[in-house]
């Protein structure tokens, strides 16, 4: 294996590591929000805010729009539309994470 594919491999793991741990926080504020506990929600937020990439400048200020716009809507305790927006958001991340493992699986029946 060359070394850029190993560089790659090593990269993917790292996001795909990285895909856990935000998929987990997900979780956590979505069930924070389920449980109408405000605090633990925010954190989570506030933590999936913290994972952003800022390298993806363009992307990340869009999904921080998101998260802001979560994070205003529990203030105003409106658990509802809090759900609402951070289930779209969870569900792209997890469709994300599923495209990143199903291309790296043919690549590597590819190889």
């Amino acid at each position: 294996m060359t070394r850029d594919r190993v560089r790659n491999r090593e990269e993917e793991d790292r996001w795909l590591a990285k895909g856990e741990e935000v998929t987990a926080l997900f979780d956590c504020a979505v069930r924070g929000i389920a449980e109408r506990n405000r605090s633990l929600a925010e954190k989570s937020v506030l933590a999936l805010m913290g994972h952003l990439d800022p390298e993806g400048r363009e992307t990340g200020a869009r999904v921080l729009a998101h998260f802001d716009s979560c994070l205003a809507t529990l203030e105003r305790g409106d658990f509802d539309e809090a759900l609402e927006v951070l289930l779209e958001l969870k569900d792209s991340w997890v469709e994300a994470l599923a495209t990143l493992r199903r291309d790296r699986s043919r690549a590597a029946h590819l190889n």
